[in-house]
Order: structure tokens, then sequence, then C-alpha cells
């Protein structure tokens, strides 16, 4: 795990809802501040103490001028802010990083499984994939409950480009456990790769679960797991 201590100034541009429940906030990115696809950012408000969770990993790419989070909608004082956050307001990095060495490896083949709103740092790890020509051989396993899959329209234009991404969309809201298992199952044709998992908490551990249980090498899992508030 890599963490960074820093006090990083942000100025928040603008919100917007990405598709019903979801939102993202854009900030203007810090003068140097450097990140890697797949990182998460610790962010506060500089005049206000809120409760709820200010953990979120972050969507925008490396490539990008701007710095972006993506989350699903919530009660609680942070997110109730976030979602009604004006351009121009006054936030801070508190850290930042990225647990379990949550990055795409060089040269060599992955599989990402998201549920829901844990497409958000795949997001970033795509986009930057597709700003630099990456060759690495990439399948997406993209789980909802229903057909509403954010970010859809960038990445099918990207995967449009690059014919070493595999994209597969499921929606859930008609498929039993099982079935859902074996859709997975079906399209990982390959153990020897690297898998990442992000999403909610129960469908992080279920999908690692199910890896290991069809002789994947937990040394070859890593995940991001999304708590809600």
């Amino acid at each position: 795990m890599v963490t960074k201590n820093q006090h990083i100034t942000l100025k928040a541009i603008r919100a917007q809802i990405d598709s019903p429940g979801y939102r993202s906030v854009y900030f203007d990115r810090p003068t140097n501040f450097q990140f890697e696809s797949g990182d998460w950012i610790d962010i506060q408000f500089k005049d206000k103490e809120l409760i709820g969770g200010i953990t979120y990993s972050v969507s925008s790419s490396p490539t990008e001028s701007n710095l972006r989070i993506s989350f699903r909608e919530g009660i609680s004082e942070f997110k109730e802010a976030l979602q009604s956050i004006h351009g121009g307001e006054k936030l801070y990095i508190s850290q930042y990083g990225n647990d379990y060495d949550f990055n795409l490896k060089v040269n060599q083949s992955s599989v990402l499984i998201a549920g829901g709103v844990g497409i958000a740092p795949f997001r970033s790890i795509i986009k930057e994939m597709y700003d630099k020509h990456d060759k690495n051989e990439v399948t997406l396993i993209y789980l909802n409950q229903n057909d509403n899959f954010l970010f859809k329209d960038e990445l099918d234009m990207w995967t449009k480009n690059l014919s070493n991404l595999a994209i597969h969309y499921i929606s859930t809201k008609d498929i039993n456990r099982k079935k859902r298992e074996k859709i997975v199952l079906s399209i990982i044709k390959d153990p020897d790769q690297n898998f990442y998992i992000s999403g909610p908490p129960a469908m992080v551990e279920h999908n690692e679960h199910l890896l290991i249980d069809n002789g994947i090498q937990t040394r070859d899992i890593r995940i991001d797991s999304f708590g809600g508030y």
C-alpha cells in the first residue's frame, strides 16, 4: 500500500449528475499533483467538518487536465455537501494513494470486474490506456443492477479504438446468482492473468471467492471495496 499524506488545496469546478443516483465532481487539478490510475483520495472541506466518508476513487485519468471523483448519491452530511457543491468552493486532499497495488501491470493481461460505481477507478485506468495507446490485453466485466451503465458512451468509444480492450456489460436485474457466476466465469478464458475487483463490499467479496474457488491464485487478485455512506 502506498499512501501519501499531504495537504493539497482543491478548487471545485462543478458537480454533475452522471445518471440517476450517481454524480461526479470536477476539480481544478492542483499544480504538479501526480497520481496513478486506480488511486483514491481523502478529501475534506476547508471550512466545515462533516459526518460521512471522505475517501473516493479518482475517476479521471492522469492524462486529463481536471481531477474527477464519481460516486453514488448518499444522505450523509459529506455526500450532501458534495452533491450541492458550488464552483470555486475550496476543499483539500489530506492523503491519497493506492491500496493493494491497484494498477495494471505492464505487458500482462488483466481482467477488471466492476460492480455499479466500482467502475470509477476502471474509467481512470481505461482512459489512460486509450490516451497512451497501451497494448496490454484487458477485459472489463461490468456488472450493474440495471441497464444504466456509468460511462458507457465513453467506454464504447474507447473500445472501438483499442483492439486489446474487451468490454462485457451484464445487467443483473433478472439474473440469479448462479447464472451470473456462470456468465462471469465463461468470459474468463485464462486463469493466468491479473484480476481487479471494484465495487460494493458484498459484491467484491463474492467475486473474490468465486475466482479463488475456480483456481485463481489469491496473489493475482486485487480489490477496491466501496462502502456506502
